[in-house]
């Protein structure tokens, strides 16, 4: 049970209402992780905006690469909620349903390539440790053939779910 009010469906009002109609289109429900905005418009307007950027837009990263990131980020923090949610979206986006479990798993028994496997072990090390994160680090990722442009990507999606782990995990969001 959510710890905060939320404004369901039926009440929505503004732009409380137009966003939930927004994402009831593309992902046809509201997801309670996102309903736990709803008391302050500002931000859940702010929130959805960065998160359709990061997650939803097309970018350099495929989408797939970007739900490893979200569940593995999610797995690490204890999150059951975004875990469970970004191993289905894996799934969705073309992932394998083994791996797609093995990476919430252990991601380093998932069978993936190296260039993929090396990033997860960066974003590991972002979730845990981003203090620690030295320029040997970053270099490794381009020799393996990934961008600036990717690498800032994957470190976005780290601190995304950093963030929304964290509110769904302190806020009490139970699964759908």
């Amino acid at each position: 049970m959510n710890r905060i009010a939320i404004v369901e469906e039926n009440q929505a009002q503004g732009v409380i209402k137009d966003l939930y109609s927004q994402i009831k289109n593309q992902m046809g429900i509201v997801p309670n992780v996102i309903k736990v905005f709803s008391s302050w418009p500002e931000l859940f307007s702010v929130h959805m905006s960065l998160f359709q950027t990061i997650m939803t837009s097309e970018t350099k990263l495929p989408r797939s690469t970007k739900e490893m990131i979200a569940a593995l980020v999610s797995e690490i923090n204890k999150c059951n909620y975004c875990a469970t949610h970004h191993v289905n979206f894996m799934k969705q986006y073309g992932v394998n349903e083994s791996v797609a479990e093995m990476i919430r798993k252990d991601y380093r028994k998932a069978g993936l390539d190296k260039k993929t496997l090396m990033l997860l072990e960066y974003a590991e090390e972002v979730t845990r440790h981003a203090h620690q994160v030295t320029d040997g680090d970053v270099a490794r990722l381009k020799q393996l053939g990934w961008t600036d442009g990717e690498i800032l990507e994957a470190t976005a999606v780290v601190a995304e779910f950093s963030f929304i782990n964290r509110v769904a995990d302190a806020l009490g969001v139970e699964l759908e």
